[in-house]
C-alpha cells in the first residue's frame, strides 16, 4: 500500500515506545513514513489475528543488540494475554510499503523485501554483496539483464535475513547465498532462534535444528504494487507437513 494513504490519526493504536521512537526522528517525511508503516503493519497483523489493532502489543526482538525495548528489530506482536503470537515483516520503498504476517506456530520467521527493479544494478555490487556461486550465476546472465538479476538476488538476501531476525549491520551479505531455492548460510545463521513471546518459546526448533525454507519472488502487481518493483518473500519453518 501507499504510506501516504495511511491515516496517521491511528497512531493512538501504537505502543508508547513506537510513538516515542517516531518522535525521535528528525524529518517530517521520515517520521510520517515510519508511523504510517507501523500503523499499516499493526493493522495487517491484527487482521491476521482476527482482532482490533489496539488489542495487539508490540513484542519486537532485536538479535543484534541488548536494548530490549520491544519496538525495534524483528516485528512481532502478542494478541492479548492468551491470544496468538503474530510474526510480521515490513519493507518500505519510497511511498510504498509491503506487509506480511502469520500466526502459524510452525513459522520461525517471515521476511519480505521491496526494491526498485534495478536498485542493486550498480557496478561493483557483486564484489561486495554476492557469494562466489551467485557471481557465477550472474556471469551467465545477459549483460542487459544483470541489473535486474542483481536486484532479485538482493531482495532474496534481505528477505532471508529478515526471516532470521538479523541485520546487514552484523551480517556480511556475501555470506548469504540465495542463488538456489534454499539459502546456503554460514553456521551461525543456520536457523533462527524460536519466536519469543513474553519470554516463552513457542513450539518450534532450537538454534541449529533443521527447518524448511520458502524463498521466492513475488509478482508485484499481485500484491498491489507497480510492476517497476522487485519483491521477494522468505519463510523459515519447522519441518513437518
Amino acid at each position: 500500500m501507499r504510506l501516504s494513504s495511511v491515516d496517521l490519526g491511528q497512531a493512538d493504536t501504537l505502543d508508547d515506545g513506537e510513538r516515542q521512537r517516531a518522535a525521535s526522528l528528525g524529518s517530517g517525511i521520515q517520521r510520517d513514513r515510519f508511523l504510517a508503516g507501523r500503523i499499516a503493519l499493526r493493522r495487517h497483523a491484527a487482521e491476521t489475528a482476527g482482532m482490533g489493532a489496539a488489542g495487539l502489543r508490540a513484542d519486537y526482538i532485536c538479535r543484534e543488540c541488548r536494548r530490549g525495548d520491544r519496538v525495534h528489530g524483528m516485528p512481532r506482536y502478542q494478541a492479548g494475554p492468551s491470544g496468538p503470537a503474530v510474526l510480521a515483516s515490513l519493507s518500505r520503498a519510497g511511498d510504498w510499503c509491503l506487509l506480511a504476517a502469520t500466526t502459524d506456530e510452525r513459522v520461525l520467521g517471515v521476511g519480505v523485501d521491496l526494491e526498485g527493479s534495478t536498485a542493486a544494478g550498480f557496478d561493483g555490487f557483486g564484489l561486495v554483496a554476492l557469494s562466489e556461486r551467485e557471481r557465477e550465476h550472474l556471469q551467465r546472465v545477459e549483460p542487459a539483464l544483470r541489473p535486474r538479476f542483481q536486484t532479485l538476488l538482493w531482495t532474496r538476501k534481505e528477505a532471508v535475513l529478515k526471516a532470521l531476525g538479523r541485520g546487514l549491520a552484523a551480517v556480511d551479505p556475501a555470506l548469504v547465498d540465495v542463488a538456489g531455492p534454499v539459502p546456503l548460510l554460514p553456521g551461525f545463521l543456520q536457523a533462527p532462534a524460536p519466536p519469543l513471546v513474553t519470554g516463552v518459546p513457542l513450539a518450534g526448533g532450537q538454534e541449529g535444528s533443521g527447518q524448511r525454507w520458502l524463498v521466492d519472488a513475488v509478482d508485484p502487481e499481485s500484491v498491489g504494487l507497480p510492476h517497476s518493483f522487485m519483491v521477494a518473500i522468505a519463510l523459515a519453518r519447522t519441518p513437518g507437513p
